[in-house]
Formats: C-alpha cells, sequence, structure tokens
C-alpha cells in the first residue's frame, strides 16, 4: 500500500505540543514519512555553543518523532508504547537522520532556531526500543553508589539522557529520578525538557508546589505543553474554591 498525505502547516498549528510542523509533500515507502520540523531554544548565560545546538537539534528531532509516531500509529504501523513512549521517543530522535534546512543564532532574544527535514520509518522506533532495553539493563546493574549518586556523563547527548529520566519515572523511582534531575539541570540548566520531567516526578511525590515551580520554568523556556497544565492545574484550583464557596 502506497500512502500520500498532504497536510498544511496552519492546520498543524492548531495542536499545541507540536507548534507548527508540517509534512513534507509527500512519502513514498509505507511505514515512511517525510517531515519538516523546526525548533527554538532559549539559550543560557553558562551554555556552549554545543550545547545549545544540540538541544535545539535534538527539540526538532524529536518534534518530528512525536509528529510521524501519531499517524504511524492510527494507520497501524506502529504500536502503542505505552508508559515506555517517552523514554522510547527521546532514544528514536537519536536514529534519525536528518538535513538542515535553515539555523539562525537570533542575538535580540538570546536564542537559537534550527528548522529541519527527516525520514522517519517505523524502524526508527524499533532501533530506539532495542536500545531501551540495553540501557535499562545497564541501569539495574548500578552499584548502589552509581545509584544514588546519578551523576550524568560529560558528553552531550540529550536524547540518551533525557530517556534515562523518563525510565526512572515509570518505574516509580521518583527519589532517584529527581535525584538524577537535579545533576541533569546543573549540566542542562536552560533546557526545558528537564523541568518538564521533574514536574512529574514532584506531582508523583504530592510535591505541589515544587511541581508547579518546575512547570513554570520549563514554560518559561518555550514548553507549551507546561503552560497548557498549568493553566489546567490553575482552573481545576479555582473550580475547587467556588464549589467550596
Amino acid at each position: 500500500m502506497r500512502i500520500k498525505i498532504i497536510i498544511t502547516c496552519l492546520l498543524l498549528a492548531t495542536i499545541p505540543f507540536l507548534g507548527a510542523p508540517c509534512f513534507a509533500e509527500d512519502y513514498k515507502d509505507e511505514g515512511t514519512l517525510a517531515i519538516v520540523s523546526d525548533y527554538t531554544y532559549k539559550i543560557g548565560s553558562i551554555d556552549s555553543q554545543e550545547k545549545y545546538k544540540s538541544l535545539c537539534l535534538f527539540g526538532a528531532k524529536y518534534k518530528a518523532v512525536v509528529l510521524s509516531a501519531k499517524y504511524l500509529t492510527h494507520i497501524g504501523l506502529l504500536k502503542n508504547y505505552g508508559k515506555k513512549q517517552k523514554e522510547i521517543f527521546c532514544l528514536a530522535a537519536n536514529e534519525l537522520k536528518i538535513s538542515i534546512i535553515e539555523k539562525r543564532l537570533i542575538e535580540k532574544e538570546s536564542s537559537y532556531y534550527i528548522k529541519i527535514k527527516t525520514t522517519i520509518k517505523s524502524t526508527d522506533f524499533i532501533k530506539g526500543e532495542i536500545k531501551n532495553i540495553e540501557l535499562e539493563e545497564e541501569e539495574n546493574n548500578f552499584s548502589w553508589q552509581e545509584e544514588m549518586g546519578q551523576h550524568v556523563y560529560k558528553q552531550i547527548d540529550p536524547g540518551q539522557e533525557l530517556s534515562r529520566a523518563y525510565r526512572y519515572l515509570r518505574k516509580r523511582d521518583w527519589r532517584i529520578a529527581i535525584i538524577y534531575l537535579d545533576h541533569l539541570e546543573k549540566k542542562y540548566p536552560n533546557w526545558q525538557e528537564v523541568y518538564f520531567a521533574k514536574a512529574i516526578g514532584f506531582y508523583a511525590m504530592n510535591s505541589i508546589e515544587a511541581m508547579m515551580n518546575a512547570l513554570k520554568t520549563s514554560c518559561s523556556l518555550g514548553n507549551r505543553e507546561a503552560c497548557e497544565d498549568i493553566k489546567g492545574f490553575l482552573q481545576y484550583d479555582e473550580s475547587l474554591k467556588t464549589y467550596s464557596d
């Protein structure tokens, strides 16, 4: 079966989490999507050029993965990964081969922008799933000191590093997840995804104030999903007040 999809960027802009990436004109093989996506990263005062470029590129690749997963799942070419979804998507993003359409430093806004085109196959997700199993096995063999210390590696690998955080969260290792994310925050203080993951951990630990603070930081760094979550929680809180009155 050959599939052709033409979707305008205007339509996709209505999907809050994805922003406005769009499909390329068509894709030729079953289980394959050609996608254009972009990302803007707010540069921190201590971000090196290598860091902000790597984080920005990962953001664009991750958006492409999320978008492709949505459509591949709907046509039955990709399984539902359930609670493992985020960790596998992070690693699937690492598998992508991309071409850069545009990249630029926006000095007035202290940000970096990149637009990419990539071809995503259902096999990229399988590779991500296999890598996820390998990494989880490695982490299961950590010594007590490694487990409690949760130091991050010197190399820059956003996909692999973030996937580790989501594995801890999925396994309900809340304390270890927060320790690890604290270290990751020191390495990437302006990375919105770190704070969003921390918000999930804080919520699970019933630390609502800490969760809201993490969401606010993630939102301020450009995470639309975090901004929407804040609105939802605030509206819920107001509804309870109204009910009690």
